[in-house]
């Protein structure tokens, strides 16, 4: 029987039980009712921004709900924002402001400004993000814009042209009406509408004859020569060019380092000169090597030729021309395929047979008529050569009346480039999935394609925040983003959408779309990708079975593709919950492919590791019958790592597992040599 101060004593516990749960419930709906409010709750700017640029500024005002402490604003990567709306102050940088100035509402000012183009005019729903002191999302404002397309046209193209104006200038050889031979050269040169002409055979004493032809020429040419000799009538390289997008930087340079000195028709030496040539408002750098070696079929000339070549090919393969943009034409006085000399091997087989970092554009007209003028390039303009565009000017000496006998014994030689914009397709998977945790982040691949770096923005969704590569995620949902490329010299710029799904849960790797074989030409670049979907992938890319070091993006990208990278391509994509292996896949490179699918070598060390007992209570045992272990990783159900051993460099070791809770584990055992193995284990 209870007593009445027993029953005061329970009624009073009640009331304040009653009163503690009271305020426990104020306080959840209290926190439930937290948020950001934005009036109004989107802004659209209807003019097309082209990247780089920004629109006129619009505002909207920002109220705060029950809210303590700081709040950040952050906004997409092509938004801009400002307190104050001054022009100075607008940055896609996240802004701190105390909640109190929010209570009443605050103006906040907002530009769309684009960082990306490359597909076509559209309309991109960015946003403005506003986080509480715990990184929680407590409301967001959209920002739709319009992307202007960056023009991608072919390019302004490029003529560079070879010609022997045999003896031009000299009184004593060549054509004997010199003033008609330099008007001439004038005219073949117009007609010819070559940008950059190398001219051999030119005499600058006792004649100017350079300064007469740019006479002739008119004041837009331009023009050089670098005589090797004082004497009367020594033969000299040159070279004229249109000023209006040519520059001739520095000082051209007599190349005496170019093997031997008699080799070089004593002292001939080839001369360099070096351009900035201006395409679609861009210098591009050109260095042309003139050459003109030494003449005649005798034997003597052939091995001075064959020495010089040599020589030159020696100075170009060293670092200080490997990275440049080579052009190298002239008088080679021999042919390419086999050599005037009783049809031996060309001198300039050691070039044609380094076909990885040269390329003889007469190949062509070399196989079917005799040629010594001749225009050769680097690697690094292969992809701008404009195929079939290399010709001997026949039509143009033909418009010259008696061209043999008052101009040249010799044709002028040309070839053009592209230095416009070629397509690009970006490697990107369509699909991610994260699994949130309370925030989470996902980094996306740092690669790029063209020698041009791969960027990011969020396009669409107003849970995540983007900070270079990494993408931080708020909330559950789907966030669209775009992978740019500004485009470079050789590539239109280019953009492709792709989709981040955010989850509340783990998700097991599946291959959503399969690898690709490639065939490229050599030196070219081939990209293997792999799309799967799932969280928190892992990627590690395989040649003919064997794991190739630090491939462990979804993509794997050959650069400069020779003979040793032919093989068959494959990748595991793995996490927590398992892995998955993609199809194996051919590259072939010059048309030279695998002839038939390489046995991927089959795992020993896996077969060799044991992992027990299974399921373990408190000791798990991981022994190795073949090969030392390296090291021991262990990730619970949510792809986490929870246990990680390393420079084990023994054949077995224990492990107390006894702070780990019951479930479902994925061990990864890896051994010396770099072989792994997976094992699933279950605790209780």
């Amino acid at each position: 029987m209870k007593t009445c101060s027993q029953t005061a004593y329970s009624k009073f516990l009640r009331r304040k039980i009653f009163i503690l749960l009271c305020t426990t419930l104020v306080a959840v709906f209290s926190a439930k009712a937290q948020n950001v409010s934005c009036t109004p709750s989107r802004i659209v700017f209807t003019g097309s921004i082209a990247a780089g640029q920004a629109s006129a500024a619009q505002s909207f005002t920002a109220t705060a709900t029950n809210l303590k402490g700081n709040i950040t604003v952050q906004p997409s990567s092509q938004v801009q924002i400002s307190l104050t709306g001054a022009g100075s102050t607008y940055s896609n940088l996240p802004v701190i402001i105390p909640a109190g100035e929010l209570a009443g509402g605050k103006a906040i000012y907002v530009r769309f400004a684009p960082t990306c183009s490359g597909f076509p005019d559209s309309v991109v729903d960015n946003s403005v993000i506003f986080l509480n002191q715990n990184s929680e999302l407590l409301g967001s404002m959209t920002i739709t814009g319009i992307v202007h397309q960056e023009s991608a046209t072919g390019g302004q193209p490029l003529k560079v042209a070879t010609f022997n104006a045999e003896w031009l200038g000299c009184p004593n050889n060549g054509p004997e009406d010199k003033s008609l031979q330099m008007r001439n050269v004038a005219t073949i040169i117009s007609r010819m509408d070559a940008d950059i002409v190398g001219l051999q055979e030119i005499v600058d004493n006792p004649t100017k004859s350079i300064d007469t032809v740019l006479a002739h020429l008119g004041s837009t040419w331009g023009g050089y020569v670098l005589p090797h000799s004082k004497a009367s009538c020594a033969q000299s390289e040159a070279v004229i060019y249109k000023k209006n997008r040519i520059t001739l930087v520095g000082t051209p340079l007599l190349l005496s380092n170019a093997g031997d000195r008699n080799a070089w028709s004593s002292g001939r030496y080839p001369v360099e000169f070096n351009f900035d040539v201006s395409a679609d408002n861009r210098n591009i750098p050109i260095t042309i090597i003139n050459l003109h070696a030494k003449a005649f079929s005798d034997a003597t000339s052939y091995e001075r030729r064959v020495k010089a070549s040599q020589g030159l090919k020696t100075l170009l393969d060293g670092s200080s021309y490997s990275a440049q943009n080579l052009i190298v034409l002239g008088d080679f006085n021999d042919d390419i395929d086999v050599s005037t000399y009783k049809k031996s091997t060309s001198p300039y087989k050691n070039f044609v047979d380094d076909s990885i970092n040269y390329r003889f554009l007469t190949t062509s007209i070399s196989a079917s008529i005799s040629l010594i003028d001749h225009i050769m390039i680097s690697s690094n303009l292969f992809p701008y050569y404009k195929p079939g565009s290399t010709q001997r000017e026949v039509d143009v000496a033909n418009s010259v009346p008696s061209y043999s006998s008052t101009t040249s014994d010799h044709l002028p030689v040309s070839a053009v480039f592209a230095f416009g914009k070629m397509g690009q397709e970006l490697p990107v998977p369509d699909l991610y999935t994260v699994n949130l945790t309370k925030t989470s982040t996902l980094d996306m691949p740092v690669y790029s394609t063209g020698s041009q770096p791969v960027s990011y923005a969020i396009d669409s969704g107003a849970i995540a925040s983007l900070n270079k590569h990494r993408v931080t995620f708020f909330d559950t949902g789907m966030v669209r983003m775009v992978a740019w490329q500004p485009g470079n010299m050789s590539y239109t710029p280019a953009a492709k959408f792709f989709y981040v799904r955010v989850t509340s849960s783990n998700v097991a790797p599946q291959i959503a779309v399969q690898p690709t074989g490639q065939s490229v030409a050599l030196r070219e670049t081939a990209v293997f990708s792999v799309h799967a979907t799932g969280t928190e992938l892992r990627y590690q890319w395989k040649k003919n079975g064997m794991e190739i070091a630090g491939a462990t993006s979804f993509c794997y990208v050959v650069s400069k593709a020779n003979n040793p990278h032919i093989g068959y391509y494959s990748c595991t994509v793995s996490n927590g919950l398992g892995s998955v292996e993609s199809q194996a896949v051919p590259l072939c490179v010059n048309t030279s492919c695998p002839t038939q699918p390489t046995a991927v070598k089959k795992n020993t060390f896996e077969g060799n590791i044991k992992v027990y007992p299974n399921p373990v209570q408190r000791t798990l045992f991981v022994e190795s019958a073949s090969d030392n272990i390296a090291e021991v990783r262990i990730y619970n159900a949510s792809g986490i790592m929870v246990y990680e051993r390393q420079s084990v460099h023994a054949a077995a070791l224990s492990i107390d597992t006894h702070g780990l809770g019951n479930g479902f584990y994925v061990v990864v055992v890896v051994s010396d040599r770099g072989e792994k193995a997976v094992k699933t284990l279950t605790k209780y």
